[in-house]
């Protein structure tokens, strides 16, 4: 009775609420954090283009500290949480980081940015299962919003758009393209124009708009990232939500004219209400079922032979894996090959084929529950991933894939945290 007595004193009372309240302000604030980090993977980069282009000169140093103080911060917020949620993903960093060193060891050189892309997957994974579902959709949403009014007011005045962020001078700067590579004239990205017009609303005189990406191919990406998004989302999302999500992508994908984008957001309208009732880790087999499909294709003669659309592109991809060697393929060639059109060829080169099926493995065979919006969200982005990787490596672009593997992170604790209330019922 006295241990009760003391126990419920007001000192004990006092101090109990105290460390409650306490708790509480430190995860609201982690949760802040978590979704301005989300919103720097989005800003940062047209910022520093408007610094370039009206204040003082970037590099590609400034770039890449800006990007690697963002994944960072992410992995330390990440890994500030119960281990249930993030052993996994901690097992799968500390694996990567010896991979990188090591390959780094054997080629006499280190490439820090090497680490820092694949050191974005675990980091925004983390980052995903510390945020609240509530912050996470109003971050999103406020998101979506911001880059669609800047991408109508591109499309409505190219002049203006290019003056304030002067892409071209902005990409020489920092990631060393040539000035005249870009064709299209004006201060826009290079693809701002494709040689044989828009496919959407061609004959208005339109570009290919980018918004805050400042290049059309990541604005299709998000829109594709959004699609998976509201699907994921779709129950806790009100009416008014969902509307403005369909019809929000719907604007963003004639924005950028994305051939990729449509294609894929297409394929997800038929497919991902069908996955709400498929195993998600049945996700595995789509990265070996498309490669054995491209190499049926190919030998049909379905695929375009190097032509500048979707067959012709995984065409280029296929041969692009087909001709590295053993070294490259383990990721210790010394000298790098350009793969600028196909993804999973260059992310061989760079972490090796161990880890590129390795991480495969770890992120298709994770488990995200029975949860309709959980299996829907892993469908979408392993499809995603799949169908992604032989023609971009647009999965360790921070600016779009941030975004996506933050959702996966999310989905994740979400079936987790389901399935430990369900065995403690």
């Amino acid at each position: 009775l006295l241990l009760a007595e003391i126990a419920l004193s007001p000192p004990a009372r006092a101090r109990r609420d105290a460390v409650h309240r306490r708790s509480l302000i430190h995860d609201r604030l982690v949760n802040y954090v978590a979704a301005g980090l989300l919103v720097a993977t989005v800003l940062f980069n047209p910022a520093l283009a408007w610094v370039n282009a009206h204040l003082f000169p970037m590099t590609a140093g400034i770039v890449s500290a800006a990007q690697a103080g963002i994944v960072l911060t992410a992995l330390l917020v990440g890994i500030t949480q119960p281990v249930q949620y993030s052993f996994r993903w901690l097992a799968l960093t500390w694996i990567m980081v010896v991979s990188a060193l090591l390959t780094s060891a054997i080629k006499g050189y280190f490439e820090p940015k090497i680490l820092g892309d694949i050191l974005l997957i675990p980091a925004f994974i983390l980052l995903g299962t510390r945020i609240e579902g509530a912050l996470l959709r109003q971050t999103m949403l406020s998101l979506q919003l911001l880059i669609m009014l800047v991408g109508l007011w591109e499309l409505a005045s190219p002049g203006g758009f290019g003056s304030t962020f002067r892409v071209i001078d902005y990409y020489v700067q920092t990631r060393g393209y040539d000035a005249d590579a870009f064709w299209a004239g004006g201060d826009l990205f290079l693809s701002s124009e494709r040689p044989g017009g828009r496919m959407l609303l061609d004959g208005l005189g339109l570009h290919r708009g980018s918004s805050l990406f400042l290049e059309p191919v990541s604005l299709g990406n998000w829109a594709i990232v959004g699609t998976i998004f509201t699907a994921a989302m779709w129950r806790s999302l009100s009416n008014g939500a969902r509307l403005f999500m369909l019809v929000s992508t719907a604007v963003l994908l004639v924005t950028c004219d994305g051939r990729l984008a449509l294609s894929v957001i297409l394929l997800f309208c038929l497919y991902l209400p069908i996955s709400a009732y498929v195993p998600d880790q049945w996700s595995v087999a789509y990265l070996p079922l498309l490669l054995l499909a491209l190499v049926g294709g190919e030998a049909l003669g379905i695929l375009a032979e190097h032509q500048d659309n979707l067959p012709g592109r995984l065409s280029v991809g296929l041969d692009a894996l087909r001709s590295m060697d053993l070294d490259q393929l383990l990721g210790i060639r010394a000298d790098r090959v350009r793969f600028d059109d196909a993804g999973w060829a260059d992310f061989v080169q760079a972490q090796s084929v161990v880890i590129a099926i390795g991480l495969w493995l770890a992120l298709a065979c994770s488990s995200f529950g029975r949860d309709p919006g959980n299996r829907m969200a892993k469908h979408g982005i392993m499809l995603f991933l799949a169908l992604c990787l032989p023609i971009s490596n647009s999965l360790l672009s921070i600016k779009t894939a941030a975004l996506m593997w933050v959702v996966y992170g999310f989905c994740y604790a979400r079936g987790r945290l389901t399935r430990m209330e369900g065995n403690a019922a």
